[in-house]
């Protein structure tokens, strides 16, 4: 983490802070990144979020152009790299064994709702039981008090993993790291099967990522916290409510409980947080999406241009896509694919490819001038819904829709095109 920072300029606050609400709150002022120097209660601590909050955010990560960033994405996924194993790191500098987390770290409060104390930035490292493959992947933690947390497991790999063990009567090892790069939440964040995501962070970072063995788990070294320890097979709690990438509350829910055996440091910590329901929490949620639905897109229609799962969509559940369309049906096509790909998506735009699908108002320009509604708009019943579209909660299904908005190819495209330029 301290490496990254030393790169940008963050919106310091130089006053006390408390946990309290008040770290939200000053994170919702600001769009960029914002860096609180001091915290009540925990001297010596500071706080950072909003560290991801644009694209342009990972392309200068990357060192490529804005318009080559998702090309770039889906060319590391396809070529992760193995990182280099270190012997040593800062963060064992200061170790606690089975510590009352809320007495050493600043846990925040986000929302008054029910008083809640949160960890919204962790990403939990585990080994696949049957394969050793390991993964890293982002789960939020409500403290149950002590070293104990209530876990938010999605039906993904940590997932998969508990229930194996589960099964068997095990206990599920963990490590958990929060403070790290954005290039390893970038990797954390990306889901693409049998994908080693710190490999893949190793590719984003041109292989300067070094990792730290910890009882077969490696661990980035530059990791500002680091907790080990156990998801619980028999023992369940209470964990929400919690604001998702809706801005809406989630339900509560009955999940594993994480048990902290040893919290590791780094000298002058500092905390990671992502502000729920807000701009880092959609775009690393969402952004990490585009290259899988690009690279599904392209065995329907290879003449795919560009992808965005959409802001106001809330980075989930709408989608743009771009097309050179050669053949009438590929607009329905790409929808069609693309709905496969994220099953969350609730509608899909699909647009030619002089629309720039990142420009809210272009793409609203192709609905005015190129969409025939009773053409180009089509419904799919009964199809499975995201979890988190609170229009659909409770039912599992949801009506999708596909807009084709693409030049029919039998009319002259000049009569579609905006007339721009200067004749002075």
């Amino acid at each position: 983490m301290k490496r990254y920072l030393e790169g940008i300029t963050p919106v310091t606050v130089e006053e006390e802070v408390s946990t309290r609400l008040e770290v939200s709150d000053h994170l919702r002022k600001h769009e960029g990144p914002v860096l609180l120097n001091r915290i009540t209660g925990y001297p010596g601590w500071r706080i950072i979020g909003n560290i991801c909050t644009s694209k342009k955010v990972f392309a200068d990560i990357l060192e490529v152009p804005d318009d080559r960033l998702l090309d770039t994405l889906v060319e590391s996924i396809s070529s992760p790299t193995k990182y280099n194993k270190a012997s040593e790191a800062g963060f064992l500098q200061n170790e606690f064994n089975a510590p009352d987390i809320i007495k050493k770290i600043p846990l925040v409060m986000y929302y008054p709702e029910k008083e809640r104390y949160y960890t919204s930035a962790t990403i939990f490292l585990a080994l696949d039981p049957d394969t050793g493959r390991q993964n890293a992947s982002f789960h939020r933690m409500m403290h149950l008090g002590k070293n104990r947390f209530s876990v938010r497991l999605v039906p993904r790999d940590l997932f998969n993993f508990y229930k194996k063990n589960q099964q068997n009567g095990q206990d599920t090892r963990v490590v958990v790291i929060c403070g790290v790069h954005p290039a390893v939440s970038l990797a954390a964040a990306t889901s693409y099967p049998n994908l080693d995501e710190l490999e893949l962070a190793n590719t984003f970072l041109k292989g300067s990522l070094k990792c730290l063995d910890m009882g077969g788990i490696d661990v980035p070294v530059d990791s500002e916290v680091v907790m080990v320890g156990r998801l619980l097979h028999d023992e369940v709690a209470d964990e929400g409510p919690f604001v998702d990438i809706t801005g809406t509350w989630d339900k509560v829910r009955q999940e594993p409980i994480f048990e902290v055996e040893k919290l590791y440091m780094q000298d002058d910590p500092i905390w990671q947080v992502i502000l729920p329901g807000w701009t880092e929490h959609r775009l690393l949620m969402g952004m990490t999406q585009e290259p899988r639905i690009l690279n599904i897109v392209r065995n329907s229609v290879p003449s795919v241009k560009d992808v965005v799962l959409t802001r106001g969509g809330v980075g989930w559940l709408h989608a743009v896509i771009s097309i050179q369309k050669r053949h009438e049906g590929e607009g329905k096509n790409a929808g069609l694919a693309a709905l496969s790909a994220h099953p969350s998506l609730k509608r899909v735009i699909v647009v030619d490819d002089d629309i720039d699908v990142n420009n809210s108002e272009s793409v609203e320009w192709a609905l005015a001038t190129r969409l025939r509604p009773d053409e180009g708009v089509a419904f799919v019943k009964g199809a499975r819904s995201s979890s988190l579209d609170p229009s659909s909660a409770g039912m599992g299904v949801a009506t999708k829709w596909i807009i084709d908005a693409t030049i029919p190819l039998d009319r002259d495209r000049r009569d579609f095109e905006k007339v721009e330029g200067s004749w002075s």
